[in-house]
């Protein structure tokens, strides 16, 4: 099947070709992956062999085709997903073990749910590919692509100051995408990195931006840096070399967790906590900002702060997620709860606030392998006991939590000195 470059948003041509070890031989499909730019492996939802057979025959067939560090991207189908039921926690193992997995989409040729979604992600992944930028198993930028994007603040930093202001990130903004960025849109993006004491956002908190933007959605640091002229393609060959040398394929993050070591460098929080627990003063804090900047930054609400963090004398990335609870009950999805930290906030002068943090922790944290911890909030204020079984602190030490951590809106983070 030949789909026309007019009719899709790359407008590029794609040749789509059919295979399957019950119809042709093994000789023919490998001549086939030899001529492929990507690969969809089709499985189905609601059997289980199929999905084994991605791990176990069609996986490793393209590693022998191409090699065990290929760069052929690979995105997995699930067909018959005919209900309104999401399976795609099955595969989520598969995605996490074979970096080569670029995503999952859940498709129905019965109702054609997703069809042309699954095309437009294997375009996607040839003519915007992530890998060489994108390092998904350390969530951080490859080197190279860093050093890009240290080359483009310095070409869009005019004055030399070692800031963008205003209309330096207008002038970014205009070189990517021909239009100027709005007042609302300048305020989202200051009060989630640091600023200087102007306002204007540092070289720092630059960087800070495009590793947020890269683990939120690597969608749009792939499209911005598009944008920038950034080339990318296994025979592409720039002034700097071959975009194929930004790749770092790293050990699964489990090793890491068993070996009690890693070279990760972002690192994401969950900040858990009912409404008015003050989450927005401590994610401020993380940026310097203390109770009147957080103010000000909650009338436009953005759930994300980022900032660099001093780990054993290594810079680190973390990057503070908000998410608001409004019952105990709340269900929490599958990207919040794959966080590699979570804090959990309670105001220690609402008797109802510990309730929710309890509920969270033991309905999706507890016996997993990702640390908690358990803060109190607005302590300045009399404390009054919560409603729960237990006191905090007897949570705590039932579930073998670190101590709840006080924290006050007076307390700031010391801003870190500027390179």
């Amino acid at each position: 099947v030949l789909i026309p470059a007019d009719v899709t948003p790359e407008n590029v041509t794609t040749s789509i070709v059919d295979c399957s070890l019950g119809n042709e031989g093994e000789a023919y499909i490998t001549s086939e992956l030899k001529q492929a730019n990507v690969v969809c492996i089709v499985y189905t939802v609601s059997d289980d062999n199929t999905i084994k057979r991605v791990t176990d025959k069609w996986l490793p067939l393209l590693r022998d085709v191409y090699g065990p560090e290929h760069e052929i991207p690979v995105i997995l189908v699930g067909n018959k997903s005919d209900g309104s039921t999401n399976h795609t926690d099955k595969v989520l193992p598969i995605m996490e073990r074979w970096p080569e997995v670029e995503t999952c989409v859940e498709c129905s040729a019965k109702t054609m749910k997703n069809v042309s979604e699954i095309f437009f992600y294997a375009q996607k992944a040839v003519v915007h590919p992530t890998r060489p930028l994108y390092d998904a198993d350390e969530k951080r930028l490859t080197d190279k692509t860093r050093k890009a994007l240290i080359r483009v603040f310095k070409i869009c930093d005019r004055d030399n100051d070692g800031y963008l202001n205003d209309a330096e990130l207008n002038e970014f903004q205009k070189l990517c995408f021909g239009i100027p960025l709005t007042s609302a849109a300048i305020e989202d993006i200051l009060s989630a990195v640091e600023t200087n004491a102007r306002g204007w956002i540092t070289y720092a908190g630059y960087m800070a931006y495009w590793n947020m933007t890269t683990l939120i959605n690597v969608s749009q640091t792939m499209e911005q840096l598009a944008y920038l002229g950034f080339a990318v393609g296994r025979s592409t060959q720039t002034r700097a070399g071959s975009s194929a040398d930004a790749i770092k394929i790293t050990r699964e993050r489990k090793i890491d967790l068993t070996e009690r070591g890693t070279t990760r460098r972002v690192f994401q929080c969950l900040v858990v906590g009912a409404k008015d627990t003050g989450k927005s003063v401590f994610m401020q804090s993380l940026v310097g900002r203390g109770l009147l900047d957080a103010t000000h930054a909650g009338r436009r609400h953005y759930p994300y702060v980022i900032n660099r963090v001093k780990v054993k004398e290594e810079i680190k990335y973390l990057l503070l997620r908000e998410v608001d609870v409004l019952s105990p009950q709340d269900v929490l999805s599958s990207a919040e709860t794959a966080a590699d930290v979570v804090a959990f906030l309670y105001d220690i002068s609402n008797p109802e606030s510990f309730a929710f943090c309890a509920t969270i922790y033991q309905k999706y944290f507890y016996r997993t392998r990702t640390p908690c911890v358990i803060i109190a909030t607005k302590v300045e204020r009399e404390e009054v006991e919560q409603r729960w079984e237990v006191s905090p602190e007897e949570f705590c030490r039932q579930f073998e939590l670190p101590r709840p951590i006080r924290f006050t809106n007076s307390q700031r983070r010391k801003k870190q000195s500027e390179p």
